[in-house]
This record gives C-alpha cells, sequence and structure tokens, in this order.
C-alpha cells in the first residue's frame, strides 16, 4: 500500500501591497447592513447600533506607574469589541501612509523615527502631544470616517462609537496608535508640508513630534503649539526641547551626535541597576534575561559599542 504523504501548508504571505484610501473597503460605506458585513457581525444592523453604544464594551482599570511615572487610565476592550477593533486596524492597515509616519506601521519603529533625524542636519526640536488618546474625540474619529472614508453620518458615528471609550479613542485598543493619527492627518500633513518646504525633516511617531533642519528653533515650536491647540490637542511644555546642531540630541529613546548613535544615560543607568539586581540574586534565570535583553537593547542604540553589547548579551545567557 502507497502511503500519501501530507502536503506541506504553505505559510500566507503577510499583506504587503497599500493602496490609496478611495480603494479602501471602508471607503463609501452608507448602510449598517454593508458595515455589518464588513465587520463580519452576525447580528442584525439595529443590534450592531446598540451594541456600538454599550458602556459594558470596556474594561477600565488604574495601571500603576513605574517609579517617577504616573499612573496610567487604561480602557481594555473586551473580547468580542477587540476582534472588530482589529478587523478595522486590518482594513486601515492598507491604506497607503505618509512617509513621516514612524508608528503602527510594520517595517518602522522608534528606531526609524530616531535615525531620520540622526542623519539629517541641523537643530532639532521635540514635542510631545499630552494625553493624546484622550484628545482624540469621538467626534474627531466619526469625522474622519465621513469626511476621508466617505461613509455616511450614521455609519461613522456607530463605527467611532467601536473605536472609543467615554467619548475619546481607548487607550488599551489595538486601533488607537493609527487611528489618531489618521484622525489628524490634516494637521501632521500641514506640519509637513511647512517643515519639507525649507528643506527639513518631519517625523510622529504616535505622540511624538520631530523636526529638524536649518534655520528651525523657537519660531517653530510657537507656530507648530499654536496649530496644535487650534485643532484642540496640547503640546507637553516640559517636554520640549530645542536642540543645536553640534550638541547631542535626544529623540524617541535614542541619543544622536553628528550623526553617531549612542544609548542616552537613562538606558545605562537601568542596565547598572539590573546588574546589581543579578548579582545579588545570580540564580534567578528572570533577572539573567532581563539584563541579556537590556544589552541587546543598548546594542541596537550604540554604534561605538555595538558588537560588544551583544557580545555581552550571549556571555550572561551562556553563563545560565
Amino acid at each position: 500500500m502507497t502511503l500519501q504523504t501530507k502536503k506541506k501548508a504553505i505559510p500566507l504571505k503577510r499583506r504587503t501591497e497599500r493602496y490609496g484610501i478611495s480603494s479602501s473597503h471602508l471607503h463609501g460605506i452608507r448602510s449598517h447592513s454593508r458595515l455589518a458585513e464588513i465587520l463580519r457581525w452576525g447580528g442584525t444592523a439595529g443590534q450592531l447600533r446598540t451594541y456600538a453604544r454599550r458602556e459594558e464594551n470596556y474594561n477600565r482599570y488604574i495601571e500603576k506607574g513605574k517609579p517617577g511615572k504616573k499612573d496610567r487610565q487604561i480602557e481594555a476592550p473586551e473580547p468580542r469589541l477587540k476582534e472588530f477593533q482589529k478587523r478595522l486596524l486590518d482594513l486601515l492597515n492598507r491604506i497607503e501612509l505618509p512617509e513621516y509616519l514612524h508608528s503602527a506601521r510594520p517595517g518602522y519603529s522608534y528606531l526609524s523615527n530616531s535615525a531620520a533625524h540622526c542623519n539629517a542636519t541641523g537643530c532639532t526640536l521635540t514635542m510631545d502631544i499630552d494625553s493624546f488618546y484622550q484628545s482624540v474625540k469621538v467626534q474627531h474619529v466619526a469625522r474622519f470616517f465621513e469626511k476621508a472614508l466617505g461613509c455616511s453620518g450614521d455609519v461613522s458615528e456607530t463605527m467611532a462609537q467601536l473605536c472609543c471609550c467615554d467619548g475619546h479613542l481607548a487607550t488599551g485598543s489595538p486601533l488607537s496608535p493609527l487611528l489618531s493619527f489618521w484622525a489628524f492627518k490634516e494637521v501632521f500633513d500641514a506640519i509637513n508640508h511647512r517643515v519639507k518646504s525649507r528643506g527639513g525633516v518631519f517625523t510622529l511617531y504616535i505622540d511624538d513630534i520631530g523636526i529638524t533642519g536649518k534655520g528651525f528653533g523657537h519660531t517653530d515650536i510657537i507656530w507648530t503649539t499654536r496649530l496644535l491647540r487650534k485643532s484642540g490637542l496640547t503640546v507637553k511644555e516640559s517636554k520640549t526641547r530645542v536642540f543645536h546642531a553640534d550638541a547631542p540630541k535626544l529623540i524617541t529613546g535614542r541619543a544622536c551626535r553628528n550623526n553617531v548613535s549612542r544609548a542616552p544615560n537613562k538606558q545605562h543607568r537601568k542596565m547598572r541597576d539590573a546588574q546589581l539586581k543579578l548579582e545579588s540574586n545570580p540564580n534567578d534565570p528572570s533577572l539573567r534575561a532581563s539584563v541579556a535583553g537590556l544589552k541587546r537593547h543598548l546594542g541596537l542604540l550604540d554604534d561605538k559599542n555595538r558588537d560588544q553589547h551583544r557580545s555581552e548579551a550571549r556571555q550572561i545567557l551562556k553563563a545560565r
């Protein structure tokens, strides 16, 4: 008897192609029946409208902050809602994004964000948007679905309710990092246009704004702050920085000077603290893994000592 061999499953390729917003499956939804079909909702259109407005869709709790950090209000979607949010995220992920956005997209990160400024010349300005998700109100989200995606007003309102908690973007939703950008894309496009027209570099990493170029300074911070305020967003003054061209600059967790990347002092302090704990408990596998992970992270940030940090990380794990 001939044995049949089971064919190997061919892994599905991750979707990499992107298209214009008018080609999105979310574009031009005019009825709740169509929305229910797109979201793969199992009930009626009326039930979907009711479900979107349930207060019990979210688990609200306080996440204790690390030493020196504030506690955070977390609004985590319940499992069923989270699946709908993931579906919306999957569809939004297929839409073309501007080059300046370094968050909520494959192949980009806080490292690519900071690299854009490390490799640029001139002064660097950094700003943080205060309480960004809480500032993205349900009406901002509904406006995006209606104006940018061409959905009807009532459908846009329901979609916004599915994405928001207590009138704003949910802090624990997988959709919030990308949707917060789309809700204020016109504002960020305006900043990018102004910066690029003067030969500079603009990046956005969730709520972190970075601008680098010759001739940029405090006047540009004032202009950007006013534009954001007009749109309903506030800049954290305590986090606003101007780094001169010849000075070290800190952007999204990376220190740079003269196009050379270095790990910031904060990361070195974390490493020393972790090493002291490991020295006190050398047989603790979690502490050993933590120190190795921090060493690898230093290797990502430090151009000069990258190989040394990576080698030390391997040695730490071998010593188990």
